[in-house]
Protein backbone atom coordinates (compact mmCIF):
# COMPACT_ATOMS: atom_id res chain seq x y z
CA UNK A 1 0.00 0.00 0.00
CA UNK A 2 2.67 2.49 0.79
CA UNK A 3 4.59 1.53 -2.13
CA UNK A 4 1.74 2.27 -4.26
CA UNK A 5 0.76 5.62 -2.56
CA UNK A 6 4.94 6.55 -3.23
CA UNK A 7 4.44 5.56 -6.92
CA UNK A 8 1.25 7.91 -6.82
CA UNK A 9 2.94 10.73 -5.24
CA UNK A 10 5.77 9.88 -7.81
CA UNK A 11 3.88 10.39 -10.75
CA UNK A 12 1.71 13.36 -9.98
CA UNK A 13 5.08 15.18 -9.30
CA UNK A 14 6.33 14.61 -12.94
CA UNK A 15 3.03 15.15 -14.55
CA UNK A 16 3.31 18.55 -12.76
CA UNK A 17 6.82 19.17 -13.60
CA UNK A 18 5.76 17.84 -17.33
CA UNK A 19 2.63 20.27 -17.46
CA UNK A 20 4.89 23.10 -15.98
CA UNK A 21 7.64 22.66 -18.23
CA UNK A 22 5.08 22.48 -21.26
CA UNK A 23 3.60 25.76 -20.33
CA UNK A 24 6.76 27.67 -20.15
CA UNK A 25 7.42 26.11 -23.58
CA UNK A 26 4.52 27.53 -24.98
CA UNK A 27 5.10 30.93 -24.00
CA UNK A 28 8.72 30.86 -25.04
CA UNK A 29 9.46 33.72 -27.63
CA UNK A 30 11.13 33.40 -30.77
CA UNK A 31 13.80 35.88 -30.03
CA UNK A 32 15.22 36.25 -33.80
CA UNK A 33 16.41 39.88 -34.05
CA UNK A 34 15.27 40.77 -30.65
CA UNK A 35 17.31 41.81 -27.42
CA UNK A 36 15.19 40.63 -24.68
CA UNK A 37 15.57 43.81 -21.96
CA UNK A 38 13.40 42.18 -19.43
CA UNK A 39 11.88 39.07 -18.96
CA UNK A 40 9.13 38.19 -16.04
CA UNK A 41 6.60 35.36 -15.00
CA UNK A 42 3.79 35.80 -13.08
CA UNK A 43 0.98 33.04 -11.99
CA UNK A 44 -0.85 34.42 -14.67
CA UNK A 45 1.28 34.97 -17.74
CA UNK A 46 5.54 35.51 -18.80
CA UNK A 47 5.97 39.12 -19.03
CA UNK A 48 9.10 39.89 -22.12
CA UNK A 49 9.97 43.26 -23.02
CA UNK A 50 11.98 43.41 -26.02
CA UNK A 51 13.72 45.58 -28.74
CA UNK A 52 14.21 44.83 -31.68
CA UNK A 53 17.69 45.01 -32.93
CA UNK A 54 17.58 46.73 -36.46
CA UNK A 55 14.38 49.09 -35.47
CA UNK A 56 15.36 49.75 -31.97
CA UNK A 57 11.23 49.85 -31.62
CA UNK A 58 10.09 47.80 -28.09
CA UNK A 59 7.22 46.29 -27.47
CA UNK A 60 5.79 43.92 -24.90
CA UNK A 61 5.00 40.51 -24.70
CA UNK A 62 2.41 38.57 -22.51
CA UNK A 63 2.20 34.64 -22.93
CA UNK A 64 4.46 34.85 -26.04
CA UNK A 65 2.04 37.51 -27.42
CA UNK A 66 2.54 40.88 -28.49
CA UNK A 67 0.64 43.65 -26.69
CA UNK A 68 1.82 46.86 -27.42
CA UNK A 69 4.76 48.54 -30.03
CA UNK A 70 6.18 51.93 -29.45
CA UNK A 71 5.63 52.59 -32.86
CA UNK A 72 1.90 52.55 -32.61
CA UNK A 73 1.34 52.76 -28.48
CA UNK A 74 0.40 56.58 -28.35
CA UNK A 75 -1.93 56.28 -31.47
CA UNK A 76 -4.02 52.81 -29.84
CA UNK A 77 -4.54 54.23 -27.00
CA UNK A 78 -5.64 58.05 -28.25
CA UNK A 79 -7.90 55.83 -29.81
CA UNK A 80 -9.08 53.80 -26.77
CA UNK A 81 -9.28 56.64 -24.68
CA UNK A 82 -9.58 60.28 -26.16
CA UNK A 83 -11.53 59.57 -28.72
CA UNK A 84 -14.68 58.02 -27.12
CA UNK A 85 -13.91 60.96 -24.38
CA UNK A 86 -14.90 63.26 -27.78
CA UNK A 87 -17.53 61.53 -28.24
CA UNK A 88 -18.95 62.01 -24.74
CA UNK A 89 -22.18 64.54 -24.35
CA UNK A 90 -20.83 65.72 -21.24
CA UNK A 91 -17.13 65.63 -20.02
CA UNK A 92 -16.68 62.50 -18.12
CA UNK A 93 -16.43 62.66 -14.07
CA UNK A 94 -15.08 59.58 -13.84
CA UNK A 95 -13.51 56.51 -15.67
CA UNK A 96 -13.09 52.77 -15.19
CA UNK A 97 -10.09 50.87 -17.17
CA UNK A 98 -10.36 47.01 -16.97
CA UNK A 99 -6.92 45.30 -17.64
CA UNK A 100 -4.33 48.06 -19.15
CA UNK A 101 -1.24 45.98 -17.64
CA UNK A 102 0.93 48.20 -19.28
CA UNK A 103 -0.32 51.60 -18.45
CA UNK A 104 -0.89 53.55 -21.68
CA UNK A 105 -5.18 53.58 -20.86
CA UNK A 106 -4.28 55.38 -17.59
CA UNK A 107 -1.62 57.39 -18.74
CA UNK A 108 -4.27 58.54 -21.71
CA UNK A 109 -6.94 59.11 -18.84
CA UNK A 110 -4.61 60.80 -16.36
CA UNK A 111 -4.57 64.30 -18.71
CA UNK A 112 -8.47 64.86 -18.40
CA UNK A 113 -9.21 67.57 -15.58
CA UNK A 114 -10.96 66.42 -12.40
CA UNK A 115 -11.44 63.01 -13.05
CA UNK A 116 -11.79 59.86 -11.23
CA UNK A 117 -9.95 57.27 -12.68
CA UNK A 118 -10.36 53.22 -11.45
CA UNK A 119 -7.52 51.01 -12.94
CA UNK A 120 -8.31 47.10 -11.91
CA UNK A 121 -5.40 45.17 -13.18
CA UNK A 122 -5.10 41.14 -12.53
CA UNK A 123 -1.04 40.38 -12.31
CA UNK A 124 0.37 42.50 -9.47
CA UNK A 125 3.99 41.44 -10.98
CA UNK A 126 3.29 43.23 -14.18
CA UNK A 127 2.13 46.43 -12.32
CA UNK A 128 5.22 46.39 -10.25
CA UNK A 129 7.39 45.90 -13.50
CA UNK A 130 5.66 49.28 -14.85
CA UNK A 131 5.69 51.20 -11.77
CA UNK A 132 9.34 50.28 -11.15
CA UNK A 133 11.24 49.81 -14.95
CA UNK A 134 12.46 52.64 -16.41
CA UNK A 135 11.16 52.09 -19.77
CA UNK A 136 7.93 51.19 -19.17
CA UNK A 137 8.21 54.06 -16.31
CA UNK A 138 9.02 56.77 -19.38
CA UNK A 139 7.14 55.64 -22.00
CA UNK A 140 3.66 55.11 -19.67
CA UNK A 141 4.22 58.66 -18.34
CA UNK A 142 4.85 57.41 -14.93
CA UNK A 143 0.86 56.42 -14.60
CA UNK A 144 1.50 53.69 -12.28
CA UNK A 145 2.50 55.70 -9.74
CA UNK A 146 0.30 59.06 -10.11
CA UNK A 147 -1.21 59.39 -7.01
CA UNK A 148 -4.32 60.48 -8.45
CA UNK A 149 -5.10 56.62 -10.38
CA UNK A 150 -6.69 54.10 -8.19
CA UNK A 151 -5.29 51.35 -9.01
CA UNK A 152 -6.28 47.74 -7.60
CA UNK A 153 -4.52 44.43 -8.07
CA UNK A 154 -7.55 42.11 -8.65
CA UNK A 155 -9.28 39.90 -11.45
CA UNK A 156 -11.81 42.28 -13.41
CA UNK A 157 -14.13 39.55 -13.52
CA UNK A 158 -14.51 39.32 -9.52
CA UNK A 159 -13.96 43.04 -9.32
CA UNK A 160 -17.41 44.02 -11.27
CA UNK A 161 -19.61 42.39 -9.17
CA UNK A 162 -18.46 44.29 -6.34
CA UNK A 163 -18.40 47.81 -8.19
CA UNK A 164 -21.47 49.97 -7.43
CA UNK A 165 -20.68 52.62 -9.25
CA UNK A 166 -21.21 53.51 -12.82
CA UNK A 167 -19.33 55.10 -14.88
CA UNK A 168 -18.81 58.05 -18.05
CA UNK A 169 -16.06 55.61 -19.82
CA UNK A 170 -15.37 52.08 -19.69
CA UNK A 171 -11.81 51.00 -21.14
CA UNK A 172 -12.15 47.29 -21.62
CA UNK A 173 -8.77 46.39 -22.56
CA UNK A 174 -8.43 42.68 -21.15
CA UNK A 175 -5.77 40.40 -22.83
CA UNK A 176 -8.67 37.93 -22.08
CA UNK A 177 -7.06 35.27 -24.77
CA UNK A 178 -3.91 35.70 -23.41
CA UNK A 179 -3.86 36.39 -19.81
CA UNK A 180 -4.75 33.22 -17.98
CA UNK A 181 -7.71 34.79 -15.83
CA UNK A 182 -11.06 33.02 -13.87
CA UNK A 183 -13.31 33.94 -16.35
CA UNK A 184 -13.70 31.03 -19.30
CA UNK A 185 -17.54 32.74 -20.32
CA UNK A 186 -16.80 36.08 -21.47
CA UNK A 187 -20.11 36.98 -22.84
CA UNK A 188 -22.02 36.59 -19.43
CA UNK A 189 -19.37 39.19 -17.92
CA UNK A 190 -19.31 41.39 -20.62
CA UNK A 191 -22.62 41.87 -20.22
CA UNK A 192 -22.58 42.66 -16.74
CA UNK A 193 -20.38 45.40 -17.74
CA UNK A 194 -22.59 47.00 -20.13
CA UNK A 195 -25.68 46.72 -18.42
CA UNK A 196 -24.63 47.68 -14.51
CA UNK A 197 -21.30 48.97 -14.45
CA UNK A 198 -21.55 52.18 -17.85
CA UNK A 199 -24.17 55.05 -17.17
CA UNK A 200 -26.54 55.74 -19.20
CA UNK A 201 -24.89 58.56 -21.42
CA UNK A 202 -21.30 56.54 -21.09
CA UNK A 203 -19.34 54.92 -23.81
CA UNK A 204 -18.21 51.43 -23.49
CA UNK A 205 -14.65 50.77 -25.21
CA UNK A 206 -13.81 47.83 -26.83
CA UNK A 207 -10.48 46.93 -28.23
CA UNK A 208 -10.32 43.82 -30.93
CA UNK A 209 -7.84 42.72 -33.16
CA UNK A 210 -8.76 42.61 -36.88
CA UNK A 211 -8.03 39.11 -37.93
CA UNK A 212 -8.00 37.36 -34.99
CA UNK A 213 -10.75 38.49 -33.20
CA UNK A 214 -13.18 39.18 -35.71
CA UNK A 215 -12.91 37.48 -39.03
CA UNK A 216 -16.34 38.32 -40.03
CA UNK A 217 -15.39 41.93 -40.33
CA UNK A 218 -12.34 41.20 -43.32
CA UNK A 219 -15.13 41.77 -46.34
CA UNK A 220 -16.10 45.50 -44.59
CA UNK A 221 -12.67 46.81 -43.69
CA UNK A 222 -11.10 47.14 -47.12
CA UNK A 223 -14.12 49.65 -48.16
CA UNK A 224 -13.82 51.34 -44.84
CA UNK A 225 -10.69 52.30 -45.80
CA UNK A 226 -11.17 53.05 -49.13
CA UNK A 227 -13.83 55.97 -47.91
CA UNK A 228 -11.24 56.85 -44.90
CA UNK A 229 -8.91 57.75 -48.37
CA UNK A 230 -11.92 60.37 -49.04
CA UNK A 231 -12.61 61.81 -45.26
CA UNK A 232 -10.94 65.20 -44.70
CA UNK A 233 -11.44 64.29 -40.76
CA UNK A 234 -8.63 62.81 -38.55
CA UNK A 235 -11.02 60.48 -37.44
CA UNK A 236 -13.11 58.03 -39.07
CA UNK A 237 -16.02 56.48 -37.78
CA UNK A 238 -18.58 53.94 -38.97
CA UNK A 239 -21.84 54.30 -36.88
CA UNK A 240 -24.10 51.65 -35.99
CA UNK A 241 -27.58 52.72 -35.26
CA UNK A 242 -30.68 50.71 -36.93
CA UNK A 243 -32.05 47.31 -35.70
CA UNK A 244 -30.79 46.31 -39.33
CA UNK A 245 -27.40 47.37 -38.48
CA UNK A 246 -26.83 46.00 -35.59
CA UNK A 247 -28.19 42.28 -36.52
CA UNK A 248 -25.36 42.37 -39.23
CA UNK A 249 -22.67 43.46 -36.52
CA UNK A 250 -24.12 41.18 -33.62
CA UNK A 251 -22.01 38.14 -35.06
CA UNK A 252 -19.25 40.41 -34.64
CA UNK A 253 -19.35 42.27 -31.90
CA UNK A 254 -18.15 41.44 -28.15
CA UNK A 255 -21.31 42.49 -26.40
CA UNK A 256 -24.85 41.23 -26.41
CA UNK A 257 -25.69 43.95 -28.84
CA UNK A 258 -29.14 42.77 -29.62
CA UNK A 259 -30.24 42.89 -25.89
CA UNK A 260 -28.56 46.10 -26.02
CA UNK A 261 -30.94 47.85 -28.76
CA UNK A 262 -33.69 46.31 -26.97
CA UNK A 263 -33.31 47.69 -23.94
CA UNK A 264 -31.88 51.03 -24.64
CA UNK A 265 -33.54 52.17 -28.51
CA UNK A 266 -31.70 55.21 -29.20
CA UNK A 267 -28.25 53.40 -28.49
CA UNK A 268 -25.10 53.55 -31.25
CA UNK A 269 -21.81 51.86 -31.63
CA UNK A 270 -19.03 53.26 -33.48
CA UNK A 271 -16.38 51.22 -35.09
CA UNK A 272 -13.09 52.87 -35.88
CA UNK A 273 -10.09 50.78 -37.83
CA UNK A 274 -6.10 51.67 -37.85
CA UNK A 275 -3.66 49.77 -39.66
CA UNK A 276 -0.74 49.75 -36.77
CA UNK A 277 1.64 48.22 -39.18
CA UNK A 278 3.80 47.37 -36.64
CA UNK A 279 6.70 44.65 -36.36
CA UNK A 280 9.16 43.57 -33.41
CA UNK A 281 11.58 40.89 -34.35
CA UNK A 282 9.25 38.29 -35.90
CA UNK A 283 6.42 39.76 -33.98
CA UNK A 284 3.44 42.09 -35.52
CA UNK A 285 0.36 43.22 -35.77
CA UNK A 286 -1.69 45.23 -38.07
CA UNK A 287 -5.34 46.57 -38.31
CA UNK A 288 -7.16 47.08 -35.18
CA UNK A 289 -10.41 47.43 -34.25
CA UNK A 290 -12.39 49.87 -31.66
CA UNK A 291 -16.03 49.39 -30.49
CA UNK A 292 -17.46 52.02 -29.08
CA UNK A 293 -20.79 51.16 -27.39
CA UNK A 294 -23.27 54.12 -26.19
CA UNK A 295 -26.79 53.56 -24.72
CA UNK A 296 -27.41 56.93 -26.13
CA UNK A 297 -26.53 58.76 -29.49
CA UNK A 298 -22.70 60.04 -29.26
CA UNK A 299 -21.76 63.42 -30.03
CA UNK A 300 -21.28 63.90 -33.40
CA UNK A 301 -20.03 67.79 -33.19
CA UNK A 302 -16.34 66.93 -32.42
CA UNK A 303 -14.50 68.98 -35.57
CA UNK A 304 -11.91 65.65 -36.04
CA UNK A 305 -14.29 62.72 -36.36
CA UNK A 306 -16.32 62.21 -39.16
CA UNK A 307 -19.15 59.46 -38.89
CA UNK A 308 -20.14 57.38 -41.65
CA UNK A 309 -23.53 55.44 -41.95
CA UNK A 310 -22.84 51.39 -41.74
CA UNK A 311 -25.75 50.72 -44.03
CA UNK A 312 -23.98 52.12 -46.86
CA UNK A 313 -21.31 49.50 -47.05
CA UNK A 314 -22.82 46.51 -45.21
CA UNK A 315 -22.69 43.64 -47.77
Amino acid sequence: MKNSLFILLIITVCIFVIRMYMSRQSTRIDISGLEILNHLESPYQTIDLVRDKNTKQVAMLLNGEIQNHTKEYKKSHYAMVDIPIKMLTNDPKNILILGGGDGYPAMRALKQPNVYIKNVEIDDTLINFVKTNPIMRKLSEDSFNDTRLDLTAMDAYKYIYEETKQFDLIVYDLAREVTNNTATEFERHDDHILGNLLNDTGILVYTADLYADTPSLKSVHKQYFKLKDKSFRKHFILLIQSDKDFDVLSKSCPMNIKKLKETHPASEIGILMYNLNCRCGNYGYNEELYFYISKQPFNKMHQDIEFYPFNNIAT
